[in-house]
């Protein structure tokens, strides 16, 4: 991955996490460490802070999604099926 690549995805990766609210920033940093725990053996070290910042914008806006009700029709099935 050229530098270019590499800031270009740095840089997106930053405005998508640039909304984390101080109440989903706690749980995303413990979720993304959950997940990026196994990745990291198989990736770069230098990619170890993007990943972990992409994982942690995916789980804040999934979390946002969730206090406004935004819940498709499989995520419904999946929690009847649990509940």
């Amino acid at each position: 991955m050229s530098d270019a690549q590499r800031k270009e995805l740095r840089d997106l990766v930053s405005a998508l996490g640039a909304d984390i609210s101080d109440r989903h920033y706690q749980p995303s940093y413990d979720a993304a460490a959950n997940i990026c725990s196994g990745v990291f053996e198989t990736i770069p070290v230098d990619l170890h802070d993007l990943v972990q910042e992409a994982a942690m914008a995916g789980y804040a806006a999934a979390l946002d999604d969730l206090e406004r009700g935004k819940l498709d029709d499989r995520v419904r099935e999946r929690a009847e099926l649990l509940g």
